[in-house]
């Protein structure tokens, strides 16, 4: 098997099924209640797959449980949240409360994500090594004709003329457009978008115009009307090395974490006791 490591957080869902024992990993029981239903319907390689991704899982969970972070307030504060909302969801599909396997299974991916974030904060990048990887990775820095733009989604011509009507006689588009937005139970705000990352009609209309302007006509697409703010837009180019030095810098680190995540890993991997 590949010793690749996967971290995920399963949902709980209609799909999960009850406990029939799957794997043993030094001495825990991992059941088929913390998986989808129909991994029986997999060929021998995804199934192998999946083996080792929840016995990876299993042994970290187990590693995290035993350290200081269940003792943490967040810890606990968050994993009161997610149980709470994962009883409610899976009673309301099944009918039945969680089992032992599943809540272990949230405590675990709490812990998990907390590790993560703890290890992020602590791990340290030089500029030398971003420096480093703008100068290498020239390429990964270009980027297209963009668009910022806010947007609503209406299901007729009418309903999206209608919106556009009103916010004209706006005297603060900004604000109105967002209330408007989560009146239709939307986010409003949209960010950037790069020329093919949106319906062409869409990208070619709203990048004509100028920036801070509402589109006067509804943008017909396969999602229905839109109604459209273009916030702001520049032209295809390459991002500065002063532009790119922070998210080079997030990126770097947390490349670090999963790396030394794996490595970890891995070791308990190679020193556990699995029975199938």
């Amino acid at each position: 098997m590949k010793k690749q490591l996967f971290i995920f957080i399963l949902i709980l869902s209609s799909s999960l099924l009850f406990g029939k024992t799957l794997v043993t990993v030094n001495g825990h029981k991992i059941d088929d209640s913390i998986i989808p239903k129909g991994y029986e319907r997999l060929d021998d390689e995804k199934r192998a797959n999946l083996m080792e991704r929840l016995i990876k899982e299993e042994l970290i969970h187990a590693e995290l449980l035993k350290s200081n972070l269940v003792k943490d307030p967040q810890f606990k504060e968050v994993f009161e949240k997610q149980k709470k909302l994962a009883q409610k969801e899976y009673k309301k599909a099944s009918g039945k409360n969680l089992t032992k396997a599943q809540i272990r299974n949230i405590k675990g991916s709490i812990a998990l994500m907390l590790y993560q974030q703890k290890e992020l904060q602590k791990v340290k990048v030089s500029d030398r090594e971003v420096k480093n990887f703008y100068n290498n990775n020239q390429d990964k820095f270009n980027y297209p004709n963009s668009i910022e733009i806010a947007n609503i989604i209406v299901k007729t011509k009418q309903e999206a003329k209608n919106i556009i009507r009103e916010l004209k006689k706006s005297s603060n588009l900004d604000r109105d457009f967002i209330k408007i937005a989560r009146e239709h139970k939307q986010n409003g705000y949209m960010g950037w978008f790069g020329e093919g990352m949106t319906p062409p009609n869409l990208f070619n209309i709203s990048y004509k115009a100028k920036s801070k302007t509402l589109i006067s006509t509804p943008v017909k697409t396969k999602y229905g009307y839109h109604v459209v703010y273009l916030l702001n837009k520049k032209k295809a180019g390459k991002l500065s090395f002063k532009e790119s030095k922070e998210n080079i810098r997030n990126m770097l680190k947390k490349k670090k974490v999963i790396e030394e995540l794996q490595d970890k890993v891995n070791n308990l991997y190679g020193n556990s006791e699995i029975i199938y």
